[in-house]
């Protein structure tokens, strides 16, 4: 190189590729292992990606419930037609078994993957290289059993979703694969499958995983490693890959002393600065580039459709267990201990806020219960996804806020800067429902069914339902509403809200959107406690839906707890459309916090366990005004929101209603006289909830057809 003025880019040059190999001598071939007394198989290292690889079978691993992401992203889309893609499809359903080993086949529509795979890799956060060797055994045993496939190329399963290093994942591999192999003993005739590929779509992690697999089957004979990397198409080189290679080709100018190239990417250091330098990037001569790692603190520009943070985060003996998956790092499985006498404090104070704790304890959320290194992933470049259990849902995860600002010099929050959803962990299965697909949109609207005799009136919620009908029928929307009780004042022109009436509409009427304005409960009777919505004639339950073949795709309930039905005392009423909960049992108290706080979550699993997509829902008591807002700019961007390429999404909608709400905390204001009703204004925004898949898009305004909703339970 005799450009003097180089820079760092030019030096990329020296990349190794099948025209252009590196300078530095290969690393010594590991001694051959002794000869293998049954099948063997010859393992290739490619770098490319995996969809353009030809091979009989295409597999990549899947977390129980977790969308594709990555190499499996890339897999579906490849074996999929139009804009539905089938493995995330069959995700959303439930219908694929990723218990640790279960594989799961696709066909392929034709072209380079004729036939596509995914092997369980059990929940997210729960593998370990011992489960990884299993997984691998499993996938290769099978494999062999078809009888047809003969290459198979895969990806480095593990590695790429939080939980093993490469030269994990590579061991784990080599004695799977092994151990398969060897189980088939000598006696019988030798395997079809006779080629696997291991494909990795970053250059210098391509290097990694050759150096590392060939340590691992350098003394197991069924293995045999092919030298060198082989080239595909469609490998790529990330910036922190690339800034490795600039480092390894300064490294060696380094040592052939200060050259014009290395002179000019030094130029303008003073120089015992460039002395310094030298002396550094000598050192790192001695170091293999496949021992080095950058890491980029934040993407130049955020591809559209860039894959998701998810976020796992499960109650455990001794803490928080949190797991995290994302495109952008690789993080492992982290245990934050808690003191839970402390977090139930904190979800107390955070559910229904004060002005004063909605502006001071976001930050403390954020530095008490999670991670300090996945706090970085906190950030607006992705859609935040957290799984999370009915303990956990119960926290206000909503008010997370970023940690790297210190004093008032504050970001908003993390669900006013990009979409945060939530994902229920249950132990019901998702049933296998249909979507409603004929005719117009069509909607349910219910306000104020309580009975006015128990003091369950609410004219906030009639307010809100009136609202929510006129808006969804400017948009096109046929609705059907029901409001108020039949022992209370009637509205001319609409129906009461009786149990037996609503659940004919709703079994009957193939809505797409169901919108409640009332009080909810739990049901204390029966084995083990279900909530529903309350009606002056009792609780309407997913019970009682059971039956429901086409539930809707989004049910938005504005409703919150109001203490034991027929309690002592009964509840006590209020403005809006929930109500002070009357003072409540211990029993009542779930680990984290009250029944307020648990009872979003518990309607969410009621409703998504028959069906439903989406279910979004209020905390905690809404101010009447900001309720109808959040309705009319959730359903205004849900419905004529998005461009012709690019439907909106639920996420996005719920976003936007949110930010019509968020009003930014103020240093030093002082307290209204009425500290409650003051942060139900203030903290509105941080209330409502959404389960489901917040880059499901939703069906158009006019449009005739409905796309099934994400997958929320499971």
């Amino acid at each position: 190189m005799s450009t003097p003025a180089a820079r760092i880019a030019d030096l990329l040059d020296v990349v190794p590729a099948a025209s252009n190999p590196p300078v530095r001598p290969p690393d010594p071939v590991p001694e051959k292992p002794a000869r293998a007394a049954g099948p063997v198989l010859a393992v290739t290292v490619m770098w490319g990606d995996l969809a353009e690889v030809p091979a009989d079978l295409h597999v990549t691993g899947h977390y129980q419930s977790v969308v594709p992401a990555a190499a499996e992203l890339a897999l579906d889309e490849a074996i999929s037609a139009g804009t539905r893609r089938l493995i995330t499809e069959h995700t959303k359903l439930g219908w694929i078994d990723a218990q640790l080993g279960k594989i799961t086949y696709f066909p392929g529509k034709g072209g380079t993957v004729r036939s596509a795979a995914v092997v369980g890799m059990g929940p997210l956060g729960t593998l370990t290289e011992r489960r990884a060797g299993q997984m691998y055994a499993s996938l290769l045993g099978e494999a062999v059993a078809l009888g047809h496939v003969s290459t198979l190329a895969t990806v480095l399963i593990g590695s790429g979703a939080g939980n093993l290093t490469v030269h994990q994942a590579a061991r784990a591999l080599a004695r799977g694969f092994a151990g398969a192999l060897t189980a088939l003993g000598t006696s019988a005739a030798a395997p079809r499958l006779a080629d696997a590929v291991v494909v990795e779509v970053d250059r210098l992690r391509a290097e990694q995983l050759h150096l590392a697999l060939s340590e691992a089957a350098a003394r197991l004979p069924q293995l045999r490693i092919a030298s060198g990397l082989r080239e595909g198409t469609g490998g790529l080189v990330l910036g922190p890959s690339a800034g490795v290679y600039a480092l390894a080709a300064l490294t060696g100018l380094a040592e052939r002393g200060d050259g014009p190239a290395l002179g000019g990417v030094l130029e303008g250091f003073d120089e015992n600065v460039r002395a310094k330098i030298r002396e550094q990037l000598a050192r790192l001569a001695d170091v293999r580039r496949t021992d080095l790692a950058l890491t980029v603190g934040r993407p130049e520009e955020v591809p559209e459709g860039a894959v998701p943070v998810r976020m796992s985060v499960q109650s455990g003996v001794g803490g928080l267990r949190w797991a995290a998956l994302t495109g952008r790092a690789t993080v492992p499985e982290r245990l934050v201990p808690v003191d839970t006498d402390l977090l139930r404090e904190l979800v107390d104070r955070l559910t229904e806020p004060s002005v004063k704790d909605a502006r001071e304890l976001p930050d403390l959320l954020a530095r008490f219960v999670v991670p300090p290194d996945f706090q970085r992933l906190l950030t607006d470049d992705a859609t935040v996804l957290l799984e999370l259990d009915r303990d956990t849902a119960s926290v206000p995860w909503e008010f997370l806020a970023e940690t790297e600002q210190a004093g008032d010099d504050r970001r908003d929050p993390l669900a006013i800067r990009t979409q945060l959803s939530r994902q229920l962990r249950t132990p019901y299965s998702r049933v296998m429902t249909e979507s409603t697909t004929e005719g117009p949109l069509r909607a349910l609207v219910i306000g104020d069914p309580g009975d006015p005799e128990k003091g369950h009136q609410l004219p906030g919620a009639r307010r809100e339902a009136l609202a929510v009908h006129d808006r969804l029928k400017s948009l096109g929307v046929e609705v059907s509403l029901f409001l108020g009780a039949a022992n209370s004042v009637r509205q001319a022109g609409f129906e009461p809200a009786r149990r037996l009436d609503v659940l004919r509409v709703l079994l009957c009427g193939g809505n797409h959107i169901v919108h409640y304005c009332g009080h909810s409960d739990f049901d204390p009777t029966g084995a083990g406690r279900r909530s529903g919505w309350v009606f002056a004639d009792g609780l309407l339950t997913a019970q009682e839906l059971t039956l429901l073949e086409r539930p809707p795709l989004i049910v938005v309930a504005n409703a919150c707890y109001t203490a034991r039905l027929g309690g002592a005392g009964g509840p006590r009423t209020g403005t809006g459309p929930g109500s002070a909960a009357a003072p409540t049992a211990a029993a009542d108290r779930t680990p984290w916090g009250n029944p307020q706080a648990a009872l979003v979550p518990s309607l969410a699993d009621e409703f998504l366990r028959i069906g439903v997509g989406h279910y979004v829902g209020a905390a905690w008591r809404i101010p009447d005004d900001q309720a109808v807002t959040f309705a009319e700019q959730f359903y205004g961007h849900l419905l004529r929101g998005g461009s012709d390429e690019a439907p909106p999404t639920v996420g996005e909608a719920v976003r936007a209603a949110r930010k019509a709400l968020y009003r930014p905390p103020a240093g030093g204001v002082p307290e209204d006289p009425d500290a409650a009703a003051s942060g139900q204004r203030h903290s509105a925004w941080a209330a409502y909830q959404h389960y489901g898949d917040a880059a499901d898009p939703f069906v158009r305004s006019g449009s005739t057809t409905a796309r099934p909703g994400g997958a929320g339970g499971g």
